[in-house]
């Protein structure tokens, strides 16, 4: 298990852990990240990534992918 930070393009992962005050968590989970789901790495520049969950596709920056944890 490793932050998503770390990951490379074209990885597919599973999101294992959210380490997030609930209210942020509650709000990752509206997006479509949830424990257990897939996550697949679309691109990553300067430690920001672009990752697609659900059928959707999101921008992240690098202290909100560090909150993340997949394996």
């Amino acid at each position: 298990m490793f932050p998503l930070s770390l990951a490379r393009t074209g990885e597919k992962l599973i999101i294992r852990k959210i380490k997030a005050e609930q209210e942020m968590k509650t709000r990752f989970q509206e997006l479509g990240f949830c424990e257990g789901s897939p996550i697949t790495i679309v691109n990553v520049e300067r430690g920001n990534l672009i990752v697609k969950t659900k059928g959707s596709s999101y921008a992240i920056d690098r202290d909100f992918a560090q909150t993340i944890f997949v394996s």
